[in-house]
C-alpha cells in the first residue's frame, strides 16, 4: 500500500494518519526502519481502507466555494450566508452575513483568506498572551499559514504556526489548538507526558479534538 508521506521525529511509536484528502501519512521515530513502517501499514490495511472510505463519505458533498450570493461560510463554528454589496471598505465584513463588495468578487477567495488570516492572528494571539501570563510560556513568534492539513505546529525555536482556516472553528476548538502547540514548548512529542500537559491546561480538550476530527474537513475554501 502506498505511503504518501513519512514524517520522522523524536516520537516513540509509529502512527498512521488518514488526511481529509485521503493521503496516508506516517509519523515515525527516527529509529524506525522502512521495513518496520511498511510492516505496520500492511497489518493496518483494513483500517486504512475503512478510514479512507469514511473520509470520502464525509467529503463527498463538499464543493469548492463559488463565492456566489447565498453561499455559506464558516466563522467560529457557525455558517453565515454571503451577500454582495456596493463598494465598501474593507471589501469584506461580517454583520449577520458575510458582506462582500461586488468590486472584489473576482478576487473573493483572496479577500476571504486575508480576512480569515487577520481573525486567526488576533484570536490565537489573545489565547497565547493569556496562557503565557498564567503559565509562563515563552513564544518567539506567531505565523499564520495556508496549511491545508495541519491546524498548527511548533518549531524548535518556539515559533508557533496556525493555518488561516482555524478561525472557521468554534472558539473553544481554537483554544485547544493553541494549547496543543503551547504544550509542545514543554514536551516536543505526543507522548503521555505531552497529553498530560494538554489536559492540565484544558481539561475538556478531548471534546474539542473530536469536533475537529469530525468537522475539520468542512472548514475550507477549497
Amino acid at each position: 500500500m502506498k505511503i504518501d508521506q513519512i514524517i520522522r521525529s523524536n516520537r516513540r511509536s509509529i502512527r498512521l494518519e488518514i488526511h481529509p484528502d485521503g493521503r496516508l501519512v506516517v509519523r515515525a521515530p527516527h529509529t524506525a526502519t522502512a521495513a518496520q513502517i511498511h510492516a505496520l501499514v500492511a497489518r493496518k490495511a483494513d483500517w486504512i481502507a475503512k478510514s479512507r472510505a469514511k473520509v470520502a463519505s464525509r467529503s463527498g458533498d463538499l464543493k469548492p466555494k463559488a463565492f456566489t450570493p447565498g453561499e455559506r461560510f464558516w466563522y467560529l463554528g457557525e455558517q453565515y450566508p454571503l451577500q454582495l454589496t456596493g463598494r465598501q471598505r474593507p471589501p469584506l465584513d461580517l454583520d449577520g452575513a458575510f458582506l462582500l463588495s461586488r468590486a472584489a468578487q473576482s478576487r473573493a477567495k483572496e479577500v476571504f483568506i486575508a480576512w480569515y488570516r487577520e481573525e486567526t492572528r488576533e484570536i490565537t494571539q489573545n489565547f497565547i498572551d493569556s496562557y503565557s501570563r498564567q503559565h509562563g510560556f515563552k513564544v518567539n513568534a506567531v505565523r499564520i499559514t495556508s496549511a491545508r492539513t495541519r491546524w498548527g505546529s511548533c518549531s524548535g525555536r518556539n515559533n508557533l504556526n496556525f493555518t488561516y482556516r482555524l478561525s472557521m472553528a468554534p472558539l473553544e476548538v481554537i483554544e485547544y489548538v493553541v494549547v496543543h502547540e503551547l504544550a509542545h514548548l514543554k514536551v516536543r512529542n505526543h507522548s503521555k507526558d505531552f497529553w498530560r500537559v494538554v489536559a492540565q491546561l484544558k481539561p475538556d480538550y478531548q471534546t474539542n479534538r473530536q469536533w475537529l476530527k469530525q468537522n475539520g474537513m468542512r472548514l475550507t475554501l477549497e
